[in-house]
């Protein structure tokens, strides 16, 4: 009995309390994530996704301007991981009682309907900025580093921080676009008002 848990609550919609329609709302809705070494929010948190994607762990950087950024899904994506991805490891929620595997599995059905962009990170330390130190050494505080937390201990992450400022500029471009657009079109209609009324007058005077 009860109220449900905040959590889950907001990620419903209520008359009181429509969490999920302001979510909705937003036209762009990004998630960052690190792939590994982040301690404080682990990957499927981040991302809203039961369990990792196991193809990131040894991806690539998606390019030299982004070496810590390894998956850029670029629109939104709603099932995740994405299909045809093996899943070789149970949920991260297996082990808790069946009341808040449902809850979690809710939340995260709930969540992913809306649709996210989904962005991959891997910090880790190396031997020649590509191969991973042995484990534990290769442990990085990705969790910092992502948004470059500490600028003297997380520079690192500057790359990071580029792309998060790319993909609003990218925003920003398309809502000047389609502002443009509603301009272009509110003044093409201006102009056939203006016309119609000429049209109008001028057979006016004519009568």
């Amino acid at each position: 009995g009860g109220e449900p848990q905040l959590l889950l609550q907001m990620t419903r919609d209520t008359e009181e309390a429509p969490f999920r329609s302001a979510l909705a709302s937003f036209k762009h809705r990004v998630l960052y994530g690190n792939t590994c070494n982040d301690f404080l929010v682990r990957y499927q948190t981040a991302s809203i996704s039961p369990t990792r994607v196991k193809s990131l762990q040894d991806a690539p950087p998606i390019s030299e301007e982004y070496p810590h950024i390894v998956s850029d899904t670029h629109r939104h994506t709603f099932a995740w991981p994405p299909e045809g991805e093996e899943e070789d490891e149970e949920p991260f929620y297996a082990s808790d009682d069946d009341k808040t595997r449902a809850m979690i599995e809710e939340m995260i059905t709930n969540l992913q309907s809306l649709g996210w962009r989904r962005v991959g990170a891997r910090f880790q330390r190396t031997v020649d900025g590509r191969k991973p130190l042995p484990f534990p050494l290769s442990v990085a505080n990705a969790h910092n580093h992502l948004p470059v937390c500490r600028p003297m201990l997380d520079g690192q992450g500057a790359d990071s921080v580029n792309h998060i400022c790319g993909v609003m500029e990218e925003h920003a471009a398309l809502l000047r676009e389609e502002e443009d657009a509603v301009r272009r079109e509110e003044e093409e209609q201006a102009r056939m008002e203006a016309e119609a009324l000429r049209v109008e007058a001028a057979e006016a005077e004519r009568r």
